[in-house]
């Protein structure tokens, strides 16, 4: 019974207390240029189902109660209307200017009045129904400049109407001087966080059209989203997008901006951390979360818009908080499985989205917080540190997967130059078993044929004639034989080779051919060699049937580090279509075979043909 009694009369002292600090007026010396103090505990509150006016207030006085010590007071979603009631005392010789600042952000209209010596004044109106640049201070939250006059105390009503939305209470007064400290340090801090957020915007959109991978899309629209969150979480949207309206602010509620964020990134890391497959049962889960939260977000938005009843209102914001909560812990835990499937980048996701995660879950869960009244939150330093240590990552993934890429490629490309090498040496065999063949077996048959038909008696005109078809099928053979595989060509250089084929080429056609080299010849093996020397025999073939030219020159060049083969002609070209023949492709093969490139230029003037092969050592040189 004592205990019980000790209980009552301790709370009923701290009630008296209570009443007697709201009732106290605050001293306006405690408004310091460097530190500025909260006021919730010198002010008084009363509240009405009905929006009242000011002297229907003045009637009820006795209706006001305090309103509590803590800087931020939270009393969520009510169908009740506000009006608050706090003294400033000034005791200088002189007026005093201080700003009454105020950390909602969700108010539809406020106003302030003040009453000195019993004559009250309005001070204007502010909220998100009124444009910015009519209210009394232009910033991105709500504040009024007000003075106090010498030697006097001074009563301030404030009337908020906040329906249809958070109801979050902070109050504090600046000294004029700290308030400038602070605006500068606040819109300097997020002129920086928004650039910064910008860049990697930019960043992530170079890399979409850079290489058109989905995640970089998203990942530019998540980050897209979460600069509008920053600019809406502290009523920049109003002052730099023109949403400074009723229609405005209510269209893009900042329960709905958050949790479309947070929908983005769970469908970001998806896509994210690949060695999840969408079978996977963690996968579809994190699928259903995401797809859930995208639907609350949106009839969060419809329900912010139309406002409906109170207990309507209540539901969808605590559904969708409890949505967006678990949307955030099941993105670590989905960063978590990952790692677990070997996965090791999703360490990144874990480490960007720390601190953004932590600010996350603070801010939903711990609104009496006051750390986000005084910018940057660690909420808002979050959003920018996840931004850039998942874009960091997102750039690792993409060099990664480029350099696999490029691994793959050169793979692909070794094993279709050891393809082409087959098929080179192959045709190689081939030519020379059918030289051989010429040479031995035709070339032996036809000089048989010979003896035979100069031991016959017959008329000697005829005789002749044969011969000579006999002589002329030899000569055609041996040199169909030499142009299979040149003969002693492992024992003679590749300049002497060719100059030997552009000398039998002057003596069979009407074309002048010249041959000019420039540069040692002993970098190549004689594989390669012959490579080269069946490049030259392709391109000139056609030269004498079809080029209508009357000269073409072969010019091979060493430089430093390429082998250059320039071959022209004076002819009349050819067409597109022309040049796609099997003669052409045996060409590609072979450069392809050598690594290097090739390059055709044919008009009417003639064709110009140049073959560019990189030169990998110099250690035969001498």
């Amino acid at each position: 019974m004592k205990a019980l009694l000790k209980m009552t009369l301790l709370i009923v002292a701290m009630l008296m207390t209570a009443a007697k600090l709201a009732s106290q007026p605050i001293d306006a010396a405690i408004c310091k240029e460097d530190t500025f103090p909260f006021i919730n505990s010198y002010i008084e509150i009363f509240k009405a189902d009905t929006l009242l006016t000011v002297d229907s207030v003045l009637q009820q006085s006795g209706g006001f109660k305090p309103m509590g010590s803590e800087p931020v007071i939270f009393w969520g979603y009510d169908p009740y209307f506000y009006w608050y009631r706090f003294s400033i005392e000034n005791k200088d010789p002189v007026s005093k200017s201080l700003i009454f600042f105020m950390g909602q952000l969700g108010i539809r209209d406020a106003e302030l009045f003040q009453n000195h010596q019993g004559s009250l004044k309005s001070l204007g109106h502010t909220g998100y129904s009124h444009p910015f640049e009519s209210r009394p201070y232009l910033h991105s939250h709500y504040l009024y400049p007000i003075t106090i006059p010498a030697n006097s105390i001074d009563t301030f009503y404030l009337r908020l109407d906040e329906s249809h939305a958070y109801k979050t209470f902070a109050f504090a007064l600046f000294h004029p001087r700290a308030m400038k400290k602070r605006e500068n340090r606040f819109y300097f801090s997020f002129g920086l966080m928004i650039g910064l957020l910008l860049l990697f915007l930019i960043f992530n959109f170079y890399l979409f059209l850079n290489n058109r991978e989905k995640i970089h899309f998203w990942y530019t629209i998540y980050i897209t989203a979460q600069i509008f969150l920053l600019l809406k979480h502290e009523g920049l949207d109003q002052e730099f997008l023109g949403l400074d309206s009723e229609l405005g602010y209510r269209a893009t509620s900042m329960a709905s901006s958050g949790a479309i964020a947070i929908v983005l990134l769970m469908h970001v890391v998806q896509l994210f951390i690949g060695s999840i497959g969408k079978n996977d049962y963690v996968f579809k889960g994190v699928s259903l979360v995401k797809w859930f939260l995208l639907a609350m977000t949106f009839v969060q938005w419809l329900v912010f818009l139309v406002e409906p009843s109170n207990g309507i209102e209540v539901f969808v914001v605590k559904t969708t908080n409890a949505t967006t909560f678990v949307g955030l812990v099941t993105i670590l835990i989905y960063s978590t499985y990952g790692i677990y499937k070997g996965f090791k980048p999703g360490w990144l996701i874990l480490a960007g989205l720390g601190i953004f995660l932590f600010g996350g879950i603070e801010r939903i869960l711990f609104l009496t917080s006051d750390s986000y009244l005084l910018p940057p939150s660690l909420f808002e330093i979050g959003i920018v540190v996840e931004t850039m240590v998942i874009s960091f990552g997102l750039m690792y993934r993409y060099q990664r997967h480029e350099s696999e890429k490029n691994k793959i490629a050169a793979q692909l490309q070794k094993q279709k130059v050891v393809q082409v090498k087959r098929i080179i040496s192959a045709q190689e065999e081939e030519r020379k078993r059918i030289a051989e063949d010429l040479h031995d077996d035709l070339g032996s048959n036809l000089a048989v044929i010979k003896l035979n038909l100069q031991s016959l008696e017959s008329d000697e005109g005829q005789k002749s004639s044969l011969m000579q078809l006999l002589d002329d099928t030899s000569a055609h053979v041996r040199q169909v034989s030499h142009n299979l595989m040149p003969p002693e060509f492992a024992n003679t250089n590749l300049k002497d080779v060719i100059a030997a084929y552009v000398q039998h080429l002057n003596e069979d056609s009407r074309v002048s051919f010249a041959f000019y080299q420039k540069g040692g010849s002993k970098y190549f093996g004689k594989d390669e060699e012959l490579m080269i020397y069946r490049i030259v025999m392709e391109l000139t073939s056609n030269i004498p049937r079809h080029a209508e030219a009357s000269e073409a020159t072969i010019q091979l060049f060493y430089h430093d580090e390429s082998f250059e083969m320039v071959v022209e002609d004076n002819g009349k070209g050819f067409s597109d279509g022309a040049g796609n023949g099997i003669g052409l492709k045996s060409i590609q093969s072979r450069v392809q075979y050598l690594q290097g490139e090739l390059a055709i230029d044919s008009n009417k003037a003639g064709t110009t043909v140049i073959v560019s092969i990189p030169l990998k050592s110099k250690q035969n040189d001498s």
